[in-house]
């Protein structure tokens, strides 16, 4: 444990500064688990463009999210992003310092060269691309991609394996890095949650902010076939249905690994102010919980939180792995209407096992079939649980 009065964050961008002498700091961080054995967060948030801005917001929405620094995640901060020079992940790993991780956020910012960098040595000496693949090899990994011309600096920028992860990692095609001109020129373009959104739900819309000293670009991205459009730009008058450009997308990358990306960043995402109800916490806050709870990053939020789903609402599950049946338990505090449902990794309904009015805890059993009875294929699954506003969910794994 280092000493109370060092200052400053310890990740690989900067060293820490104690009496008066510069302590370096490797990542990942190890900590004692309280029995006898060491763990570590399990969640690593990458700014690939450092120094360009975002970090407030992004520790902020991390902080309202329920992760702890150094806990809960890790932050690597790539210094001198725009100079190419191989400070990324990929010019420190090839990806098995990266084990230790299940979930990566990563932001660009508004940087348009040198992201996710292909190791060329033209650009950026610095393989990320490679690390990351062969990170996600291992599967049941989950990466949270946002920045304002990401998805343009790896369509035209990377060569073959930038556009490769552009098309086979994040599922989608790069019309232009200036999304602005097709959607009637509008600067701050309200983004809608599409109907149905296995991720979204939590938030009505947000705000995609564009501009005020200078005007940032985003990218206009669609979708590959098989890949979940997540959200749309609204029209002028907040309408959706106006373009088919993609404002968050959710793709499933070799069965297991899920993807979520924005074309823009997420430090420029604003809460509408003319939103019908004021919520609880910041626009991007929101949305960032909503991508934890789809990743099933761990129980974060605080045990006394109003918005705590354990305030209200717990479930469990076991046996875990199961075959041929698990009895899924859940426990409330108050009556409401629960909705108890079975997703797949790819965020499709399976099964609503329960959609109904609830007065104290009970139990569920789940067989493995669909809506219709039939098997299930082995894999896993997610249960997710809603009373109220408040949302619970599960990991479960069927064995055959």
């Amino acid at each position: 444990t280092l000493p109370a009065d060092i200052t400053g964050f310890g990740d690989f961008g900067g060293p820490l500064a104690y009496n008066n002498t510069f302590v370096v700091r490797a990542l990942p961080t190890v900590h004692s688990d309280g029995f006898g054995g060491f763990d570590g967060p399990t969640v690593l948030y990458w700014n690939d463009g450092a120094s360009l801005g975002g970090d407030d917001e992004w520790y902020l929405a991390l902080l309202n999210a329920g992760l702890a620094h150094g806990m809960d995640y890790d932050i690597y901060r790539t210094n001198s992003p725009s100079s190419g020079v191989g400070n990324g992940l990929g010019g420190r790993t090839s990806g098995l310092a990266l084990e230790h991780y299940n979930d990566l956020f990563y932001t660009a910012g508004d940087l348009g060269v040198n992201t996710i960098s292909n190791g060329d040595f033209n650009n950026d000496p610095g393989n990320d691309i490679s690390a990351l693949l062969n990170w996600m090899s291992e599967g049941n990994k989950d990466i949270f991609l946002t920045g304002d011309n990401l998805a343009s600096d790896l369509g035209v920028n990377a060569g073959a394996v930038g556009l490769s992860f552009l098309e086979d990692v994040m599922g989608l095609n790069i019309a232009t890095n200036d999304v602005r001109i097709f959607i009637d020129n509008q600067i701050t373009p309200l983004v809608l949650p599409m109907g149905g959104s296995p991720v979204i739900y939590s938030i009505e819309n947000w705000v995609a902010y564009g501009g005020c000293s200078t005007i940032n670009t985003f990218d206009g991205v669609t979708t590959r076939a098989g890949v979940t459009r997540l959200a749309e730009f609204g029209d002028v008058n907040n309408n959706p249905g106006a373009y088919g450009f993609s404002a968050a997308t959710l793709n499933i990358y070799n069965t297991t690994n899920r993807v979520i990306s924005l074309p823009y960043d997420l430090m420029n995402i604003y809460t509408n102010p003319n939103a019908k109800a004021s919520a609880p916490l910041p626009a991007r806050s929101l949305l960032l919980r909503d991508v934890m709870n789809f990743f099933f990053i761990g129980d974060r939020y605080p045990a006394d939180s109003p918005d705590s789903p354990r305030a209200v609402l717990s479930v469990a599950n076991h046996p875990n792995p199961f075959n041929p049946v698990t009895k899924i338990t859940y426990t409330i505090k108050t009556a409401g209407h629960l909705t108890l449902k079975i997703y797949n990794v790819r965020g499709q309904l399976v099964r609503t096992l329960i959609d109904g009015p609830v007065q104290t805890d009970g139990f569920v059993m789940w067989d493995g079939t669909d809506e219709v009875g039939n098997s299930v294929a082995s894999g896993v699954y997610f249960n997710e649980a809603r009373l109220g506003p408040d949302v619970q969910m599960s990991k479960l794994t069927l064995v055959k």
